[in-house]
């Protein structure tokens, strides 16, 4: 699949030579690929802009403006909800196009690009596409009650004889995370419907055992020694999160959850919702996998439910204190897909999660620091190289002030717990933490006070791993800048 990560980039002027057509077309792909990136305070105005222009551009460049949109949507899914509003406007102001054109072709293209994602076992593109199909619901371009069967055609492979237990969770995470978008309005237009289909993910979690870790023991950081609290596994976290949303604090709303088609709601009042096209869920083959977040909890525990959360409804805002727990999940599922897309390119990665956070308007080194860290430490094995994670931390060091600082609290509660540490991850954090210090003169200070009284306590465990470390970076040999930004103690 196409990543519109390679689209996003900066567009060189026109030379001169090049042709009028495709400097047109770098432009409109440039449009959609950046709506939305640089104030959400203003992003009504600038869809509204954004659609006419692409009305315009309809009747000649109609393929590439599809195109260019579900490329957007796989490869960066937090602004699904954008790329739905922009679809609704789009059909709702065809402009000489037939009535339900604009829909029907939108509606048709997706189904198709979900079937084939299903097909090849494109996960990221599969959980991608049933956000749109859930944004399309709520820009009433696509119908609820479709909306809602597609859930349950993929819920139901909870239930199939002998599932394993990774495609199982796998897919509720993917209804899950649909339902936290979508909630508001199939509560609203489908209460019976989405009532019984939250019913089925309680019972389906309910079968997991309360308070249990439902990883094997070979797949959790400290193996059998890992304790309650210190990990939070994907599904677990998304399920807190649709109950917290669902609960009379919230009503399915959040300021991180964007919902710019409710600012729409009259122009797209017109608009005769279509049925998504009906999807098969192929069964599963040798070689499939099901990719995860497993939290690691380094820094602290999220604030209680509601507390410290960013106003909720459509001010937006937030700051100050400790993200609650329904602004800390989104961030960790925001910065976990686009990590995910990114891995071409660590510095676009590392620009788009500092300006989603400047864009929400949160603190968010607490869940970036953690997420990395916890996809870098991911057993078996992480899903890009470890130098793209390392990078990815330096890079978030020097964009976000307080990440050294949480970078630090992470380190010494990993440091504190490396005697129950798996083996290969503490090879992996010294690897990374002999990388991340030869950047900055091979200096331990901050660490001084937690580690001094483990590495005086002679044949303390860890030692050994703390001083290869130090030894593995000055090896590296990497010229370091000027400081250490980490703050002392």
């Amino acid at each position: 699949y196409h990543h519109a990560s390679r689209r996003h980039m900066p567009l060189n002027k026109r030379a001169r030579e090049e042709p009028e057509e495709e400097s047109i077309e770098k432009r409109l792909v440039n449009l959609i690929v950046r709506i939305g990136d640089r104030s959400i305070a203003d992003l009504n105005s600038h869809l509204r802009g954004l659609a006419a222009a692409l009305t315009a551009e309809l009747p000649t460049s109609r393929t590439l403006i599809y195109d260019t949109i579900l490329d957007c949507v796989r490869g960066l899914q937090p602004k699904a909800p954008i790329y739905g509003a922009l679809c609704g406007l789009l059909a709702a102001n065809p402009q000489g196009e037939p009535d339900g054109v604009v829909a029907a072709d939108i509606v048709a293209q997706l189904g198709r690009e979900l079937q084939e994602a299903l097909d090849v076992h494109a996960t990221f593109s599969i959980r991608a596409f049933c956000r749109f199909a859930i944004e399309l619901a709520n820009a009433r371009v696509a119908s609820v009650d479709s909306a809602l069967a597609l859930l349950e055609t993929l819920l139901a492979v909870t239930a199939e004889p002998g599932v394993l237990p990774a495609r199982a969770e796998w897919f509720a995470c993917v209804v899950l995370d649909s339902l936290a978008l979508g909630g508001e309005v199939f509560t609203r237009d489908a209460p019976e419907r989405s009532a019984a289909l939250l019913g089925a993910v309680r019972a389906y979690a309910a079968t997991r055992g309360a308070d249990a870790l439902s990883a094997p023991a070979l797949l959790l950081p400290y193996g059998g020694a890992t304790r309650p609290g210190e990990v939070t596994e994907h599904f677990d976290a998304l399920f807190a999160l649709v109950e917290a949303l669902s609960s009379d604090s919230y009503h399915w709303r959040s300021s991180l959850l964007l919902a710019p088609s409710r600012s729409f709601a009259s122009e797209l009042a017109a608009l005769e919702p279509l049925p998504l096209p009906t999807v098969s869920v192929p069964a599963h083959t040798r070689g499939c996998t099901y990719p995860c977040l497993r939290r690691l909890r380094l820094c602290s525990e999220p604030a209680a439910d509601g507390d410290g959360d960013a106003a909720m409804g459509d001010g937006g805002g937030g700051g100050g204190g400790g993200l609650g727990l329904v602004d800390r999940t989104l961030m960790e599922e925001y910065a976990w897909l686009l990590v995910s897309q990114f891995e071409e390119s660590h510095k676009d990665a590392a620009k788009l999660l500092h300006g989603l956070a400047e864009n929400l308007a949160i603190d968010a080194c607490e869940p970036l620091v953690e997420t990395l860290l916890s996809m870098l430490l991911l057993l078996p094995a992480p899903r890009h190289r470890q130098t793209y994670y390392a990078c990815l931390l330096l890079d978030i060091s020097r964009l976000l002030t307080p990440a050294p600082r949480m970078l630090v609290r992470a380190v010494n509660t990993l440091y504190a717990s490396l005697d129950r540490l798996d083996a290969e991850l503490a090879i992996r954090l010294a690897d990374w933490l002999s990388f991340h210090i030869s950047h900055f003169g091979f200096n331990l200070e901050p660490f001084e006070a937690s580690w001094a009284p483990r590495l005086s306590a002679g044949g303390a465990a860890g030692a050994a791993d703390a001083a290869d470390a130090a030894d593995d970076a000055a090896a590296a040999g990497s010229p370091p800048p000027k400081a250490w930004p980490f703050a002392s103690g």
